[in-house]
């Protein structure tokens, strides 16, 4: 009843996009730097890569071997109701994301816009779809044939679009708004340096906030390395 009344074309997931397992080869990319995509680094509240690691390949874990290109969506397979969920954007074009994600890949973007793929496997209807399908292991895990058995709904391309812009202007205005609050705030501290130090105050710099950030000198996830589903 729910999905009938939206008025939506229903549509099996694994008819509009496939999960594919496209690897590096490790001995053609050992001296090849990449950018490496683990479970952690998608903000699960904006839908978004917020962070990576560099490797070249001879240093890269060995979960570090899918190849994604811009528009595949990437559906973590462990804990899948907590939103682990994104389309890859055009900077990340050829680089890496661990095993642990199901890679769709859009067979018709006239059909459906990839964004718009990754915005629907957020909402409460795909997240009751996952819940009914976990296998309860170490964590909570899924399959590629798990995700493409799922149901999407389908509005026409133009509103699947206008959905995906209006999206994108509201993170866009979400990290503006921070940005312009922490550089009020650090206005108002420095007029109080300036107050009390004069001449000789220290300068201080404004933190602003970008969406996607490199993380240095950290160790991969222990989420990532053990445990759950083995390919």
């Amino acid at each position: 009843a729910l999905i009938g009344a939206t008025g939506h074309t229903v549509h099996r997931l694994g008819d509009l996009a496939s999960a594919h397992r496209y690897e590096r080869n490790k001995k053609a990319t050992s001296a090849s730097a990449f950018r490496y995509v683990q479970i952690g680094d998608i903000d699960v509240e904006l839908g978004r890569i917020k962070s990576f690691r560099s490797f070249t390949g001879a240093d890269a874990p060995n979960n570090a071997r899918r190849l994604m290109s811009y528009g595949d969506v990437l559906v973590s397979t462990r804990r899948p109701t907590r939103g682990a969920i994104v389309a890859v954007p055009a900077e990340f074009e050829g680089h890496i994301c661990t095993v642990f994600f199901t890679t769709l890949r859009v067979a018709n973007w006239k059909v459906l816009e990839p964004r718009y793929l990754a915005l629907f496997l957020r909402t409460s209807l795909a997240r009751f779809q996952f819940q009914s399908m976990i296998t309860e292991t170490a964590y909570p895990v899924i399959s590629d044939d798990d995700v493409e058995s799922m149901t999407v709904l389908l509005p026409p391309l133009d509103e699947q679009h206008r959905l995906v812009e209006a999206y994108d202007t509201a993170i866009s205005a979400y990290f503006s708004s921070i940005n312009a609050a922490a550089s009020a705030m650090v206005g108002a501290r420095q007029r109080v340096e300036d107050a009390v130090v004069g001449r000789d105050a220290e300068r201080l710099a404004v933190a602003l906030v970008g969406l996607v950030h490199e993380v240095v000198d950290e160790e991969i996830e222990v989420e990532e390395e053990s445990g759950g589903h083995v390919e």
